[in-house]
């Protein structure tokens, strides 16, 4: 019974005068490795505000909200649900709107800090007869300079090509009678089909 007692008051003295085995966290920070999954981190001239990061995240980290009365859609990242599992950045279109970083650092006495979320807000496109969100401005100019020439065979992205020329489509008052210069408005696809059949069969 002595000798285990011996041998673990041995290993106390031992590891009280032997160098400590923590780091001086938090007074200096860890650098973690390049391999490193840490905090994902929207990158906010690239992220053109799809959502395709909210859908894929298991864990619900990722909150997408549209903000109507702005006129803007919000990305929010918290990193109190955050698993880290690296989705977001393997499924974003763009291939750099959100990437993971070395930053790991959560803890705060506020749940509301900084630290603990990552906020994007893109410009919302909407119809203009009935209101509903189509794409943000930057999803939309993402697809125009993939089409290239193709563009101008769809008239929501030829009425964002010509407003990014200095053309900007006159605005009309959401009206009751379908009529042919619709087509020239920026509206969702229900609206657009609306236009098109009210157009072809009147």
């Amino acid at each position: 019974m002595k000798a285990p007692k011996l041998r673990e008051l041995k290993e106390a003295i031992t590891n009280v005068l032997s160098k400590r085995f923590t780091t001086t966290y938090p007074f200096t920070t860890y650098e973690a490795p390049e391999e490193f999954r840490g905090k994902p981190r929207y990158n906010d001239e690239i992220c053109i505000g799809c959502g395709a990061c909210a859908q894929v995240c298991p864990a619900k980290a990722i909150e997408l909200k549209d903000d109507l009365r702005r006129g803007v859609r919000i990305l929010t990242v918290r990193y109190t649900d955050c698993i880290y599992c690296g989705q977001c950045e393997e499924k974003c279109i763009t291939d750099g709107g959100i990437a993971l970083t070395n930053d790991y650092v959560t803890a705060s006495l506020d749940r509301t800090d900084e630290v603990n979320y990552n906020i994007v807000e893109k410009k919302l496109v909407r119809c203009e007869k009935c209101g509903t969100v189509i794409a943000t401005v930057d999803h939309l100019k993402w697809l125009i300079k993939k089409l290239g020439p193709y563009t101008y065979g769809h008239p929501n992205l030829m009425l964002i090509r010509q407003s990014e020329l200095g053309n900007k489509p006159a605005k009309i008052q959401p009206k009751e009678i379908v009529r042919r210069e619709d087509h020239f408005e920026l509206l969702c696809p229900k609206c657009r089909h609306l236009v098109v059949v009210e157009d072809a069969f009147k």
